[in-house]
């Protein structure tokens, strides 16, 4: 307890012990919260008797309410002797009347008490604080019980500085004083009331360095602190000479300096409604948008909203003109500043030119690795699927046109998005056209490479254990490399690049894929298409294929993506028990592209990528240890081409048309193309198949931006996942319990932001990792794209946090065809759900 409620029951029970009844006259009811503290509770209601524990000796009370006799026949059996206690006789707000005294006979016997807290509370300041400074704290008329014991409060056992403002705002420091006080008025009576206006002045003065009038108004002095403060940061912060207009507010110091920056740090921290109103009042006051000062001197602190637009615009800038470098360095500083973070959606366009800068600096760097013609077709491979090799662009701009297609304010510079797409186009071209010049060369063979007929025989065909065989339709390398990011938890995991069967679209790829392809495999005519044959069976069509598997593995389970994730644990399980080898089918990616529809396109191919992991996840729950992940073939998907673009087709007879194949026999081969026949393939066939030796599209059917069949490397080399799961199911990463707040009522845009709280942990402070998501129907539809005040694990889509702190996080939709979703927090290693919300409901643009 505090100092003076010490002093207070010291002083009554020595009354007590030597009177054995005191009646305590409150006249103006200055001691009622001491009462309410003897009590526990408030101050009693009615006039009884009570027992309580004054300096650890019980005692009696009774509170007078209305009336002195009925306080005199509510004691009157204690002072009477039939009670041992000690007795306190409180009347709040009444003083004696020495002619009509009712309690005249109490008093005789017991001591009469009028005390006055300014006197009782002196006596216990004089211990901590000088006698001017006492004076001046007591010179209010205004100053209370409570003041007296925040002031006592405020020194912590290590003395107080006896500072009245620290108890009206509840703070210990002068920076967070100051900015409460310039956020809100809300405390402008009481710091009149309690007398504190001088020591407001003096902080200002000689803590801040801001001078007032000895006569000023609370608002008035308001206004120039903010601008003061304000500006003080800004000029502070710039890397150049402050335009002339701001001269005329003066410029701290010094600690003086120190002081203002720490201010105007809580002021975004602490208050950040109230920064906005005042930074913009003072930008538009001052017009500081239109004083011209360069972006690159507005050095690290946002102090105003022009300084965060300007930059973007700056990044923008450096960005066209090929300055990947300091536009990514901008983006990586800023692009958390206050100013950011104040509209969500600006989140989305720093993310655009962080992207846009990455795959520029990569195509750059990728550009300057590229093979000459001494090079063989290996190589360029090696290339490519190195560590961090060039696949990077790909995945760099499939990340930067995912975000783009998900934005809600399409206001990123067009100039900006058009400089990377072309550097990237160009770079594909010379890519393609570099590695087909190999590869032909090298008698289109790739020696030491796995091709893609010898999957089955070297990653799935096992004895003895159950095994699951993903095929992705159109998964390219370098989504691969993703997926592989998102299955950490696997005990074995390697990813190796294939060559995919030419050419490469989906009835070849996925037969390539099947049983005995490696020993007997070609490519034929099969109607009026083109079909794949296995030994003695062709296969053009799903139903083929699913023959042909049912002909090879009898008890082979099949089963859609869809199902995987959709049915319940019974039905899943039921479905595949016992089954020796379990092919799951994938072909979101492929359907949305060649859908036509490239925006939505654009949003489901990220959202794939994490559903094949969350299967892998799910079946492991089953019972199933072991899996393999291919593809038929990759694929191209860049920004759409003019119809102008197309090259005509080879002419001769022609049995299959695609936009980047055609196979039949004869006719020309037109620059620009390579012609090769099937025979050289090592197919069992008179084929003859020919191939833009560019990015170039026949004059076909089908969109100009996603495509495959032809022989680029993103075409070409698909992924080889062999993955070991865990045989036991993990027990969850931690002990911590996760909880989600402010979850929003409805989605009205595509950034959907929530809070996460981590509860402390009785094992462990280390840190640990969470996957938040939004999903719609068990389907993947949405991943984390900012996060604050934790750390954001990019590549896997985590939240790494430590035990018992919170963060706001940041999912960004990418499915507008969901009506509703779910935000679902994950284990990363088990996808055991750790918290989640209710369905909200999806309406964007409302």
């Amino acid at each position: 307890m505090h100092a003076l409620h010490k002093h207070l029951s010291q002083t009554l029970a020595d009354k007590l012990v030597k009177r054995g009844v005191v009646v305590w006259y409150d006249g103006r009811g200055e001691f009622k919260e001491f009462v309410a503290e003897l009590t526990g509770e408030n101050v009693p209601a009615t006039c009884q008797v009570d027992t309580i524990a004054i300096d650890g000796k019980a005692a009696s009370l009774c509170v007078m309410q209305d009336s002195f006799f009925e306080a005199k026949f509510a004691v009157e059996s204690i002072v009477s002797g039939d009670s041992s206690e000690p007795l306190l006789l409180y009347l709040p707000e009444k003083k004696r009347d020495d002619d009509t005294a009712v309690l005249m006979e109490l008093e005789a016997g017991g001591e009469r008490w009028e005390p006055q807290l300014k006197r009782e509370a002196r006596r216990v300041l004089k211990k901590q604080l000088g006698d001017g400074q006492i004076d001046g704290l007591l010179a209010s008329p205004g100053i209370g019980y409570a003041d007296i014991v925040g002031i006592l409060a405020g020194g912590q056992g290590q003395g107080t500085s006896g500072s009245l403002l620290e108890v009206i705002y509840n703070a210990k420091d002068n920076a967070t004083i100051l900015a409460s006080w310039l956020a809100t008025d809300d405390e402008d009576s009481r710091i009149t009331e309690k007398g504190a206006i001088p020591e407001l002045r003096d902080l200002l003065s000689s803590r801040l360095g801001l001078e007032l009038e000895d006569e000023f108004e609370l608002e008035d002095a308001r206004r120039k602190a903010c601008r003061y403060v304000l500006l003080g940061e800004f000029r502070n912060d710039l890397k150049c000479d402050a335009p002339p207009s701001l001269n005329l507010v003066e410029q701290p110091t010094g600690k003086q300096l120190e002081l203002v920056l720490a201010v105007a740090e809580e002021l975004r921290e602490t208050h950040s409604e109230s920064y906005v109103t005042i930074a913009d009042s003072i930008e538009q006051e001052l017009h500081l948008k239109t004083q011209g000062i360069a972006p690159e001197t507005l050095g690290k602190i946002d102090t105003f909203r022009f300084e965060e637009e300007c930059l973007l615009e700056y990044v923008g800038q450096q960005i066209e003109t090929g300055n990947f470098q300091a536009a990514l360095e901008i983006v990586e500083h800023r692009r958390l500043s206050f100013w950011a973070l104040n509209r969500l959606q600006r989140q989305e366009q720093w993310q655009a030119y962080s992207l846009a800068a990455q795959l520029g600096l990569a195509v750059t760097d990728v550009s300057a690795q590229l093979p000459d013609a001494k090079k063989t077709a290996v190589h360029w491979v090696e290339g490519y699927s190195a560590e961090k090799g060039w696949y990077r662009v790909d995945l760099l701009h499939r990340r930067l046109e995912s975000a783009l297609s998900a934005m809600t304010d399409t206001i990123v510079s067009e100039k900006v998005i058009h400089r990377v797409r072309k550097d990237y186009e160009k770079l594909l071209n010379r890519m393609t056209g570099g590695f087909i010049a190999a590869f032909k060369d090298s008698d289109w063979s790739l020696p030491g490479v796995m091709h893609q007929t010898e999957v089955y025989s070297r990653e799935v065909q096992t004895t003895g254990e159950p095994v699951c065989f993903i095929l992705v339709d159109a998964l390219r390398y370098e989504m691969g490399v993703e997926l592989k990011g998102l299955l950490e938890v696997a005990e074995q995991l390697s990813l190796e690049p294939a060559i995919a069967a030419i050419p490469t679209i989906t009835p070849i790829g996925m037969a390539a894929l099947m049983p005995g392809a490696d020993e007997s495999f070609s490519v034929v005519e099969s109607g009026k298409d083109l079909g794949a044959k296995i030994e003695n069976s062709v296969s053009g069509s799903l139903n083929d294929r699913r023959k042909v598997w049912k002909g090879r593995v009898p008890d082979v389970v099949d089963l859609e993506l869809d199902k995987v994730l959709s049915h319940s644990p019974s039905q899943l399980k039921k479905r595949i028990a016992a089954a020796p080898l379990v092919v799951v089918r994938s072909i979101e990616i492929d359907a949305m592209g060649e859908g036509g529809n490239t925006f939505l396109a654009r949003q489901v191919m990220d959202t794939a990528i994490n559903n094949v992991a969350r299967a892998i996840k799910r079946l492991s729950l089953m019972g199933i240890s072991k899996f393999v992940v291919a593809a038929d073939h990759g694929h191209l998907f860049i920004h759409e081409r003019d119809e102008s673009e197309r090259i005509d087709k080879p002419g001769g007879e022609q049995v299959s048309l695609h936009r980047r194949c055609w196979a039949g026999r004869g006719g020309a081969t037109a620059p620009g193309t390579v012609r090769v026949s099937a025979e050289q393939l090592g197919y069992d066939s008179d084929l003859d198949f020919v191939f833009p030796a560019s990015n170039s599209v026949f004059k076909a059917g089908g969109d100009l931006a996603y495509y495959h069949g032809g022989l680029s490397l993103q075409e070409l080399l698909i992924p080889v996942l062999s993955i070991r799961m865990p045989s036991v199911a993990k027990e969850a990463t931690s002990d911590i319990d996760i909880t989600l707040s402010k979850i929003p009522e409805k989605i009205a845009n595509r950034i959907v932001t929530f809070g996460i709280s981590a509860g402390n942990s009785l094992f462990s402070q280390d840190d640990f990792s969470v996957r938040p998501v939004l999903l719609s129907a068990g389907q993947h539809v949405g991943h984390v794209g900012m996060v604050l005040d934790a750390e954001h694990e990019q590549l896997t889509h985590c939240v790494r946090m430590k035990p018992g702190t919170k963060c706001t996080v940041g999912v960004q939709l990418l499915n507008d065809s969901v009506t509703s979703v779910e935000i679902v927090v994950l284990d990363p290693e088990t996808d055991r759900i750790l918290a989640k919300s209710n369905k909200i409901p999806v309406k964007l643009g409302i």
